[in-house]
């Protein structure tokens, strides 16, 4: 299938929303991160704006978003809805975060977090099509959650080094961006795993265009080594680094910490954009059930 670059877009942007808010949530329910929640929050509403507002273009003709409405059941309706919550719930966190309204941030915070897992959910569920066997399977809205927490949890626990509370909170934000890339990792192999059991095997969307074909270099440099093994690296670096030196203060300064959570994030980013470019050339559609 042509790679649909409105969503792919749309999809890895709605990611950064998901995991920051997942981040700042977590945050919220242990009293930590502050100094990060305007920012963060921030970060998150422009992704979610700038993400739907691309999502549009693949319509052709933008004004047509206003038919989603006329079908509430489909799944471009649904993924419409929550980010419109997700919208609201980020702009009025980011209102609070500049209050001092501890208890109604914290409810705005979590339910954040609780939309912000839902959201890369349900964007990946509108692909479930069981004409095309690549996509339809629960490991393909898994992978774009994982790349979400991945994504929006390194950039947030960077933004704990470089601006909030290193010392008293870096740990904790760096345990939660471990947590994110391997989480991303985990759910990224299920999704080739998929790929290679799906019903119906055909040339076109078979395990050996990414293993040794015409995907392969596209799959292990982007996806393996740039998206997985380079992300988790540095994110490992980075927790061995702030717990090594006298007292368990960390071997390096916390700007260079920092900076490893960014390169993360931005090879997450890469990695998400690779595996949903594969995932386009592999969605073929089962013939039988088009012309059968």
């Amino acid at each position: 299938m042509e790679i649909q670059w409105p969503l792919l877009i749309f999809s890895v942007l709605l990611g950064v929303t998901s995991g920051s808010f997942v981040f700042l949530a977590v945050g919220e329910l242990r009293g930590k991160f502050r100094e990060v929640r305007f920012s963060g929050a921030l970060i998150a509403l422009i992704c979610l704006a700038v993400g739907g507002c691309v999502s549009v273009l693949h319509m052709g003709h933008p004004e047509r978003a206003t038919h989603l409405l006329g079908n509430l059941g489909s799944g471009l309706s649904k993924e419409l809805f929550v980010v419109a919550i997700m919208g609201i719930i980020a702009l009025v966190y980011l209102v609070l975060a500049k209050k001092d309204y501890p208890g109604v941030s914290k409810v705005f915070g979590v339910l954040g977090g609780i939309v912000g897992l839902v959201l890369p959910f349900v964007a990946g569920s509108s692909y479930l099509i069981a004409a095309r066997p690549a996509w339809d399977s629960i490991a393909l809205p898994l992978m774009f959650l994982g790349a979400g927490l991945a994504l929006g949890m390194t950039l947030m626990a960077g933004l704990v080094l470089l601006r909030g509370k290193a010392a008293e909170e870096g740990g904790f934000a760096l345990k939660l961006a471990l947590a994110g890339v391997v989480i991303m990792a985990v759910t990224t192999v299920a999704y080739v795993v998929w790929i290679a059991i799906a019903p119906y095997q055909a040339p076109t969307r078979s395990i050996d265009r990414l293993i040794s074909g015409d995907l392969a270099v596209m799959f292990w440099a982007g996806v393996v080594v740039i998206g997985i093994v380079v992300p988790v690296a540095l994110a490992v670096l980075a927790c061995v680094q702030a717990t090594k030196g006298a007292g368990g203060t960390g071997s390096v300064a916390p700007k260079q910490l920092a900076m490893y959570l960014f390169g993360a994030c931005a090879c997450t980013a890469i990695g998400a954009v690779v595996i949903r470019i594969i995932m386009y050339a592999v969605g073929t559609s089962v013939e039988q059930f088009i012309y059968h």
